[in-house]
């Protein structure tokens, strides 16, 4: 039996529109999902017994116990006899609880590794629909191009193809929770624009609309304002949160600028997590 291995990339939120809540208590979003250069390194093979080997930067922020890998083989398991004896490595290097999707990512790409090691030959639709049980940003990762993304996160349309953006990353090391944030955004939901239109707009654009999770993300730490108004002063074209945070991008349309304000921010925050990153119109990870 051969070894699935897979990165898992990280994806960033260019804006995020919270534009109502749904009848089954989720929040209805607009946003615009990319990918990153930033991956978590997925294995996965067929045991004598199951094991969960957690590795990388981040691991020690990852339950072991209650996580998606093992919700996710469980239900496998129950519909379709899938047998839970399986080695399981990650290496985190995607920030937990940061915005970026790496725990979403992850879910996806081990689902597809289910799919392919036990041949049951489901299609990208029926692994996204299952996807939905376990995470509303899960669905997103089974696509290979950046995509408008709407509904509680299953309404998915590819976006036509732009050049790389090149973008200053930084976290907290501090991670947010996604339902405190969206607690915190107390009902004050944005006007909602239509997909047609969004579609014609520019990348440009598309990174001047706001991110309506920002501001509940700073009420709950501080810091993330601060790292924004950083980005800023570095000569950032534009600066944001990613998702629900903590994790903030600049996007400088200058490389020699870019450089510099990450000179500027990691004397200024020595102890976050930085890296210069490239957004993508495509996922490298094509399944």
């Amino acid at each position: 039996m051969k070894i699935y291995k897979s990165l898992c990339p990280a994806k960033i939120n260019l804006f995020l529109k919270v534009v109502g809540k749904r009848s089954d208590g989720f929040h209805e979003l607009e946003s615009f999902f990319a990918f990153t250069d930033l991956f978590d390194e997925l294995s996965v093979e067929v045991s004598d017994n199951f094991s969960l080997e957690i590795s990388g930067e981040f691991a020690r922020f990852v339950d072991q116990r209650n996580n998606l890998f093992v919700k996710i083989l469980d239900f496998f398991s129950r519909e379709f006899d899938v047998p839970k004896n399986l080695k399981i490595k990650i290496v985190k290097n995607i920030p937990v609880g940061s915005g970026l999707g790496g725990g979403s990512s992850n879910a996806a790409y081990f689902i597809k590794a289910l799919n392919e090691i036990f041949l049951l030959n489901l299609n990208k639709k029926a692994l996204q629909e299952i996807s939905l049980k376990f995470g509303s940003d899960i669905a997103f990762f089974f696509e290979d191009n950046a995509s408008i993304v709407t509904g509680r996160g299953e309404v998915i349309e590819n976006f036509s193809e732009f050049s790389p953006i090149r973008a200053l990353l930084i976290h907290p090391k501090i991670g947010l929770s996604t339902k405190v944030v969206f607690q915190k955004l107390a009902g004050n939901f944005s006007q909602k624009i239509t997909e047609s239109k969004l579609r014609k707009m520019s990348i440009e654009n598309l990174l001047s609309l706001p991110n309506d999770l920002e501001q509940p993300a700073i009420a709950t730490l501080s810091v993330i304002e601060e790292i924004i108004d950083q980005l800023k002063e570095s000569g950032a074209n534009f600066a944001k949160m990613s998702g629900s945070g903590s994790a903030c991008f600049g996007v400088f349309f200058d490389e020699e600028k870019l450089t510099q304000a990450e000179a500027k921010c990691a004397k200024k925050f020595p102890n976050f997590f930085l890296k210069k990153i490239t957004i993508n119109w495509f996922s490298a990870c094509k399944f």
